[in-house]
C-alpha cells in the first residue's frame, strides 16, 4: 500500500495544558478552548481570500485588556473582526502567542486556521463567561487602530506584537522522567471514547509540583490516527506513542489530573483501600470510527517507547516511510548509507543546539548500524546537554565496549559518570583516557571539575546535617 501523494502527514492537535470550564464555546466566528492557564481562540480561514496569505502576513497584537488582529498584505474587510475586542478578563501578553496550523478536518489539507493562544494573567483561575470579548455598542471603535491602520502613540506602550509561531516545547523545563513518575497504564475503549489512565508516584509528582504547576506536567500531540503522550521537558521519552485503532477527533482530546481509589491488592487485611494520583486521558472517536474497535487501541512497537522520539509527524512520517517501497535510487543502499542519511540530520541538529531532534535521527542511524561506536558517542554527547546522564552513560559504555583505544570515549563516559554523582568512576575514566592520549591537557581540567563537584555536593550535605541538628 502507498499513501496518497497528496496526503501526506496528518493535521496535529497540541495539547499543553488540561482544561477548565466551561471547556469551549463559541463567540462570533471564533471558536475558543479554555484551559487552567490560557485561553486558545480559532478562526478557520476559509475562502479565496486568504490564497497566499502566511502567518507573517498577520499583525496580532496583545494588552493586557484587548486583542488586535489584522492582515497587513491586503484588506480582508471584515473577515477578522471576530478576533477583535476588548477582553472580559486580563491576560500576560508576554506569553500570548499565534500561528497558522492546518485545518484538523479538512480532507484536502489546503483549508488554515489562525490560532491565537491568550495566556491568563491569573493562570488556573476559571473564566466563568461564555464569552470572550466584551460586546458593547462602541466596542469595535474603541480599538487602538487608526484610520489608516496603525496604533495611536499614546496606546502603543501597553500593546505587545506577537511574533508569529507556537511556542517551542525546547522551553519546557525538565521535571521528571517517564520511568519515576508513572507507574501503571490503563486503557479502555466504549462506543464513542478512547481511554487512557496512567497512574503516578505520588512523590515524584508532588516533586514536579514543586518545579511547575500542575496544568504544565503533561503534554499530548493527537491527529486523526496517531497520538502522543509525554512528560512536557521530557518529550523525546514519551508516555505513549502510536497509531490508533480507529479515527479520532483530535481537538475534543481531554487530559486531567486526578486520583483514583481502589483496593490494595495482596494486602494482609482485605478491603484496606489507597488512593492514587493520576493522569486520565480521553479521545472522542470520529463519527465514522464509533463503536468498539477490533484492533489495538494504540498500536506502536515495543522498542518505540524505549527509543528516543521526535515529533508526533515525524513518527508518522518514518510509519509512511516504512509502509512505502523504497525509492529506485536507494534499492542497492547499504546499511551504512541509511545509517549515513540520518546522521548527516543529526549533526546538522546538534550544531543548531536542536538536541533532542539529533537524538532522533542518531537513534535512526543506530536502527541501520547498532554497532557504530560513532553514532553512540554522539548520541550520548546530545544526551550529555539535555541531561540525561544514565542514558549517556549507556551509550558511552556500549561504545567503549566496540572501540576501547578510542579516547574520545572516555570523555563522555566521565561526563556522563559524574552527572550522576559518580565521582570517583568519572576521575577513573578520565584517567583510562589519558591513559591513551596523554598529551590533552583537558583530561585534567575535566578531573579537576569533578573533584569541585564532588567537594560542592558534600558541602552542601554537611550543611543540610548541620541544620537539622539544630
Amino acid at each position: 500500500w502507498k499513501p496518497k501523494s497528496s496526503g501526506g502527514t496528518l493535521p496535529v492537535f497540541r495539547l499543553r495544558d488540561l482544561p477548565a470550564q466551561p471547556e469551549r464555546g463559541v463567540q462570533g466566528d471564533v471558536h475558543w478552548m479554555h484551559f487552567a492557564a490560557s485561553m486558545q481562540l480559532r478562526l478557520q480561514l476559509r475562502g479565496d481570500i486568504w490564497d497566499g496569505i502566511a502567518e507573517e502576513d498577520f499583525e496580532v497584537k496583545v494588552s493586557e485588556e484587548e486583542l488586535c488582529v489584522r492582515c497587513t498584505a491586503k484588506d480582508v474587510g471584515s473577515a477578522l473582526d471576530a478576533m477583535n475586542g476588548k477582553l472580559k478578563k486580563e491576560v500576560n501578553p508576554k506569553r500570548c502567542w499565534f500561528s497558522i496550523e492546518k485545518d484538523l478536518y479538512d480532507p484536502t489539507r489546503k483549508q488554515r486556521t489562525l490560532v491565537v493562544e491568550l495566556a491568563k494573567k491569573a493562570p488556573g483561575k476559571p473564566w466563568s463567561s461564555d464569552q470572550i470579548f466584551q460586546e458593547t455598542l462602541f466596542n469595535r471603535k474603541s480599538f487602538a487602530w487608526t484610520a489608516n491602520q496603525t496604533l495611536v502613540q499614546a496606546e502603543a506602550e501597553k500593546w505587545v506584537t506577537l511574533k508569529p509561531g507556537r511556542r517551542s516545547d525546547v522551553e519546557d523545563p525538565f521535571t521528571v522522567s517517564r520511568g519515576w513518575l508513572c507507574t501503571e497504564l490503563e486503557q479502555g475503549q466504549t462506543d464513542e471514547l478512547v481511554q487512557f489512565r496512567v497512574v503516578l508516584d505520588q512523590k515524584k509528582l508532588d516533586e514536579a509540583l514543586e518545579k511547575v504547576p500542575y496544568y504544565h506536567v503533561f503534554g499530548a500531540d493527537c491527529s486523526e490516527q496517531y497520538f502522543k503522550l509525554f512528560i512536557r521537558g521530557d518529550e523525546s521519552s514519551p508516555v505513549l506513542l502510536g497509531k490508533l485503532g480507529g479515527k479520532v477527533c483530535p481537538d475534543q482530546t481531554l487530559m486531567e489530573l486526578t486520583t483514583f481509589t481502589r483496593e490494595v491488592e495482596g494486602h494482609r487485611i482485605a478491603g484496606t483501600m489507597e488512593t492514587l494520583p493520576c493522569l486520565d486521558v480521553s479521545l472522542v472517536k470520529a463519527p465514522d470510527s464509533l463503536g468498539v474497535w477490533e484492533d489495538d487501541i494504540l498500536y506502536a512497537e515495543e522498542h518505540t517507547l524505549n527509543q528516543p522520539q521526535g515529533t508526533l509527524e515525524e513518527y508518522e512520517e518514518e510509519q509512511l516511510r516504512l509502509e512505502r517501497e523504497p525509492s529506485p535510487d536507494k534499492e542497492d543502499w547499504t546499511p551504512d548509507d541509511w545509517a549515513d542519511e540520518q546522521k548527516e540530520k543529526a549533526d546538522a541538529a546538534f550544531k543548531e543546539g536542536s538536541y533532542r531532534d539529533a537524538i532522533v535521527y542518531y537513534t535512526r542511524a543506530l536502527r541501520h548500524t547498532p554497532m557504530n561506536e560513532k553514532l553512540l558517542s554522539n548520541r550520548s554527547a546530545a544526551y550529555l546537554k539535555i541531561t540525561q546522564y544514565q542514558l549517556a552513560f549507556d551509550d558511552a559504555d556500549k561504545a567503549q565496549k566496540i572501540q576501547p583505544g578510542w579516547s574520545k570515549i572516555y570523555f563522555r563516559k566521565g561526563q556522563a559518570l559524574r552527572g550522576l554523582k559518580r565521582f570517583d568512576d568519572a576521575i577513573a575514566a578520565f584517567r583510562e583516557g589519558k591513559a591513551i592520549d596523554p598529551g590533552n591537557a583537558e583530561w585534567e581540567r575535566e578531573e579537576k571539575r569533578t573533584k569541585d563537584a564532588q567537594a560542592a555536593l558534600e558541602e552542601r550535605r554537611r550543611a543540610k546535617v548541620a541544620e537539622g541538628k539544630r
